[in-house]
């Protein structure tokens, strides 16, 4: 499922998740940087931690990737895994 994807960059970037029915939100402890909303959907949201404003948003697992990478230092071993994984 494309949540579980977008659970996957989140953890691989170091977030910590709180889930709701809607889909979950990541934070970073000790780190006021950045905010990630994901929906169920395949919608997701970024947010600076300290000024609420929205950084980037989009739809799908290729775009929060792409910007995951930028934002996150997400992994490019993992960036390669869950597009494999989850290539639609």
């Amino acid at each position: 499922m494309l949540i579980d994807a977008m659970r996957i960059v989140a953890r691989e970037s170091g977030f910590t998740l709180v889930e709701h029915k809607l889909g979950f939100t990541a934070y970073r402890p000790n780190d006021d940087r950045y905010l990630l909303f994901c929906l169920s959907t395949g919608e997701w949201a970024i947010y600076g931690a300290a000024t609420a404003i929205e950084v980037a948003k989009g739809s799908g697992i290729a775009s929060l990737v792409a910007i995951a990478r930028q934002y996150f230092d997400l992994p490019a071993e993992t960036t390669e895994a869950v597009q494999r994984q989850y290539a639609a």
